[in-house]
């Protein structure tokens, strides 16, 4: 049995400035003010990456780790900071809002500041990493759904239309059945339906999710016949339909890879909610996670939902 870390504490958001942090900021306001929560606004002082517009195939690797920001460099940083958690004070007087610098890369700062505050979940704008860079150093959005014991929301793609559904990413599995919650709490709150994708798991011959490997790799997890799968699915569902009767379901079938028919699904949804399976570290180098690419090709924001271990 597994169980989300799920926390009463403030929204936590990452914000450095960008267009991208800005809109993660909008969306966290938001989430917050459904849920009668606090904000935390959360500065990083190092970064994992090089810096943007450097090359990362043509940066030593050993140059390509994080590194501490001269002060120089913070003070703009926090300006900006302070000036935002102003700015939201004047528009939200009754949002509670606070700020956090942090030493540390933004996975450690992140999941340090939500653990401290027991937040709720952790929201943070999509970065632009390229994909030699991701291979080798990891993302942002990647390294903190890893260390994150609670949901962590990735905000990204175009504005989502008013009304588009919420999509679960379900196998009938444990490791979805928290993600399930989330889905259908959000949907709740917002007035929207759940779309609930499962894609039958069949053990086939295909290229590795990364280009970078290339070439076929088996994936070695058995298939199951799709009538005991979608008796899986809804029986997964069945407790959250009837926790939130108001909240219309539709059960979809997926066609093609699982992280391709989930995107493709969510071009007109308002977020896409997924579990994380934490497979082990070659398994998830071969395949891939379904996770991990969904936060870099979704169209939408993707809610990215962690189950941790019960004692």
């Amino acid at each position: 049995m597994s169980a989300a870390q799920t926390g009463t504490g403030p929204v936590v958001t990452g914000f450095d400035g960008s267009a991208e942090a800005r809109r993660a900021v909008r969306w966290a306001v938001a989430e917050a003010k459904t849920r009668g929560l606090g904000l935390v606004l959360a500065y990083c002082t190092h970064d994992r990456l090089p810096p943007p517009g450097s090359d990362p195939v043509a940066t030593p690797l050993n140059e390509a780790v994080p590194q501490a920001a001269d002060e120089a460099d913070v003070e703009p940083a926090r300006r900006q900071l302070a000036s935002m958690a102003e700015a939201l004070k004047r528009s939200e007087p009754d949002l509670d809002v606070r700020t956090v610098v942090g030493g540390g890369t933004p996975e450690q700062v992140l999941t340090s500041v939500a653990d401290e505050t027991d937040a709720a979940m952790i929201v943070l704008g999509e970065s632009h990493t390229g994909l030699f860079a991701r291979a080798v150093l990891g993302s942002t959005e990647s390294e903190v759904t890893k260390t994150a014991g609670r949901p962590v929301v990735v905000v990204r793609g175009d504005e989502p239309p008013p009304g588009g559904p919420v999509i679960l990413g379900t196998d009938g599995s444990e490791q979805s059945a928290q993600a399930a919650g989330f889905a259908f709490d959000f949907a709740s709150r917002h007035g929207l339906t759940v779309h609930a994708v499962h894609v039958a798991r069949m053990p086939l011959w295909g290229p590795a999710s990364e280009p970078l490997l290339g070439g076929p790799v088996l994936d070695p997890a058995p298939g199951i016949p799709q009538e005991v799968a979608d008796q899986l699915v809804a029986r997964q569902l069945e407790p959250w339909r009837e926790r939130y009767p108001e909240v219309s379901v539709e059960l979809v079938h997926g066609v093609g890879p699982a992280a391709q028919a989930l995107t493709v699904q969510s071009s007109e949804a308002a977020l896409l909610v997924l579990g994380r399976s934490d497979h082990g570290d070659l398994r998830r180098l071969l395949l891939g996670s379904v996770s991990d690419d969904a936060l870099h090709h979704a169209h939408c924001p993707v809610a990215v939902v962690r189950a941790q271990p019960v004692a």
